[in-house]
Order: C-alpha cells, then sequence, then structure tokens
C-alpha cells in the first residue's frame, strides 16, 4: 500500500528559499501537496495533482491580525497553506502577481526573515564564548563537562551563522536592487 504522507526535506529557506518553492511546485503537480511545516522541511499528503505556484512570508501576526492578513492574500489570489512560528506559506494558480513584486517590500521580507537570527547567532556566540573561557580556567570533571558544552554549542553556533549570512546576503542584494 502507497504511503499517504511523506517528508520533504527544506534546502534552507535562507538559502534557496525559490528551490524549495519550485520544489513544492513539483511535488504538488504529482499529487503531493503541501499540508504543513516539518522539522527542516515539509509534510505532504497525497492528494488529486495540482498545478500551482508557492511564495512565503515572513510576518509575526496576533489572533485579531490573523484574519484580515490571510484575507489580503485571498484577494490578490493566494491561498493560506500553513503557518508556523511567524512563517506563512501560500499558494497560487501559475501567472498569479507574486507576492512581492516591488523592491520595498522585498527588502522589507528579507529584514523581517532575518529577525531573530540576529538574536539567535548573538545568544549562540555568547554560550560559544563562555562554554569555551570556563573549559580552558577549570580543570577536570568540570573542564571535561564544559569542553562537550562547547564543542555541542558550536554545532549550533556555525548554522546559525551560515544562516545569518545568508540573510544579510540576500538583504544587501534586495537593498542594491532597490537602489537600481
Amino acid at each position: 500500500m502507497m504511503a499517504k504522507k511523506r517528508y520533504m526535506s527544506s534546502n534552507g529557506l535562507a538559502f534557496s528559499e525559490q528551490k524549495d518553492m519550485d520544489s513544492l511546485r513539483i511535488m504538488a503537480a504529482k499529487g503531493w501537496i503541501l499540508k504543513r511545516f516539518a522539522f527542516l522541511g515539509y509534510q505532504l499528503e497525497l492528494g488529486a495533482p495540482e498545478d500551482v505556484i508557492f511564495s512565503i512570508d515572513y510576518r509575526d501576526l496576533t489572533d485579531e491580525d490573523r484574519a484580515e492578513y490571510f484575507e489580503i492574500f485571498e484577494k490578490a489570489g493566494w491561498s493560506h497553506v500553513c503557518s508556523e512560528a511567524g512563517t506563512h506559506m501560500f499558494k497560487a494558480a501559475p501567472g498569479t502577481k507574486p507576492i512581492y513584486s516591488d523592491k520595498e517590500s522585498s527588502v522589507d521580507k528579507v529584514s523581517r526573515q532575518g529577525k531573530y537570527i540576529v538574536p539567535l547567532l548573538l545568544f549562540c556566540l555568547i554560550i560559544s564564548a563562555v562554554t569555551y573561557t570556563i573549559s580552558h580556567v577549570t580543570e577536570g570533571v568540570t573542564q571535561s563537562i564544559f569542553h562537550f558544552l562547547f564543542i555541542a554549542s558550536i554545532v549550533i553556533t556555525l548554522p546559525a551563522i551560515f544562516t545569518a549570512a545568508a540573510v544579510m546576503y540576500h538583504y544587501l542584494k534586495a537593498k542594491i536592487r532597490r537602489y537600481n
């Protein structure tokens, strides 16, 4: 019997958002319909094939703002698919005007995308520095514990650095396009 659900990994929205959107479109054409975000990817369910395009928006919403926000997209031809932690996925028929069609809104989108990565990166860097320092000023079991914690913090810090760099790259690219 064929599985009704499938996981599709993300390439990392900060690195290749459009590649993810294109992959989701290909999967939808095969009948694998996006249902929700999953850990480092997406959960798809088998259904009727769809010819749709996808777009993503980053925005923290209050309960009062949600209905109006989704209505604005609906009027522009975009249907809400799913949301997770301020990240909202939409789909529409091919040819629908892009959500971000002007340079100003593209800059705004990328700045919202990076809203959480900078504080996360700073937190990771501080934890790495503290655990490194403690592992070098102590001895014995305490040193071993903090050495392990330092290595664990690096495992988290390195992806945060790369993600922040990707977001910064896209932000600067959008800013340069805005002024050209």
